[in-house]
């Protein structure tokens, strides 16, 4: 869901942009003759088919990018025809807007190469058409090894929102974390913070993951051994303490111990602050993530955790982190609140 977000808001970025452009070109084409003669041919062709072909070959040699969209979009009509010429459009045509109309056209015909296609778009320039091949790309199932790889080749691209869709597709945990206090059977409760239980800020074990698949290697499980991680302390940000910028995903473990159980209706674990994205797992049960983009970065969440801890025992938890840029990691500290009605 949130990768169609994310590609329909770049989407309506660049209509805009493009829409503007549009706007002027239509002023000039509405009293130019040869321009309008050319829309009509178009037009009578698009009713014609795999007859009318021709035409439209011809139409997209148009130094006119409105004609140009018009003939691609009605060569996606023709279907299996007008491959061959949908994939020139597609490779070669400067306009970002015909390129995406080819991609989306080529997808949709029966006998052509989607995974070729697909990796062709990822190579555009333009974000949105790469965007609109991943997106494609992350719909298609069952996931065949070949459509893994290329999701994996997309969480490096360059555009935040392109490695995002990539990343969400092959994301296998899916839980918004929601405080013990909005969940529906409390709505009418008046709950309030009895025992506060601060998290240590030292001792946390913290590795890198640009390639993002520590979940594919279990560094979320209990039993998982960090030994081999670096040292690092909660409360400020990872880039000083891991002496290098990085901006990508990295995570953190860290064993704690609790006291008896204490008299609660439930606990929640609060994070005063993470740059910018997290995802929580305590004692390897996956609790939830808090991911709403660059925005919460300094943004206070509480997860509720009441039946992921071991009350009198040791507890594990561990976060994964994902910074888009600037400084990264939990920066603020972290507690238990213990509640109460």
């Amino acid at each position: 869901m949130k990768s169609r977000k994310i590609l329909e808001k770049s989407t309506f970025a660049i209509a805009i942009g493009a829409g503007i452009l549009a706007s002027g070109v239509i002023a000039k084409a509405d009293v130019n003759p040869q321009l309008q003669q050319q829309r009509m041919q178009v037009l009578a062709a698009a009713n014609q088919g795999a007859a009318g072909l021709p035409t439209l070959i011809a139409a997209m040699k148009s130094p006119n990018v409105l004609t140009r969209r018009a003939a691609v979009r009605s060569m996606g009509e023709i279907g299996v025809p007008a491959q061959s010429a949908l994939t020139a459009a597609l490779k070669f045509d400067a306009d970002p807007l015909v390129r995406r109309s080819a991609l989306r056209a080529l997808t949709q015909t029966p006998n052509a190469d989607n995974l070729n296609v697909f990796e062709e778009a990822m190579g555009d320039s333009n974000d949105l058409v790469r965007a609109t091949a991943v997106q494609a790309i992350a719909d298609s199932h069952p996931y065949t090894p070949q459509i893994t790889a290329l999701l994996k080749k997309a969480q490096q691209d360059k555009s935040n929102d392109v490695s995002q869709i990539a990343s969400q597709a092959l994301w296998p945990f899916h839980k918004v974390g929601i405080s013990l206090r909005d969940k529906p059977e409390f709505k009418d409760h008046q709950l309030t913070v009895a025992q506060t239980i601060p998290m240590p800020l030292d001792g946390w074990k913290f590795q890198l993951d640009p390639g993002q698949t520590g979940q594919e290697l279990n560094w979320f499980g209990a039993d998982f051994s960090d030994a081999g991680w670096l040292d690092i302390k909660i409360g400020k940000a990872w880039e000083p303490q891991i002496g290098k910028d990085y901006d990508g995903v990295g995570w953190y473990r860290r064993t704690f111990t609790l006291p008896a159980k204490p008299d609660q209706v439930g606990t929640d674990i609060v994070f005063d602050g993470v740059d910018e994205s997290a995802w929580v797992w305590i004692n390897g049960q996956y609790v939830g993530q808090h991911d709403i983009g660059p925005d919460g970065w300094n943004k206070r969440f509480a997860m509720d955790v009441s039946d992921n801890l071991k009350w009198s025992g040791e507890n594990q938890i561990t976060v994964r982190v994902l910074d888009r840029k600037f400084a990264g990691g939990i920066w603020m500290p972290v507690s238990l609140e213990v509640l109460k009605q």
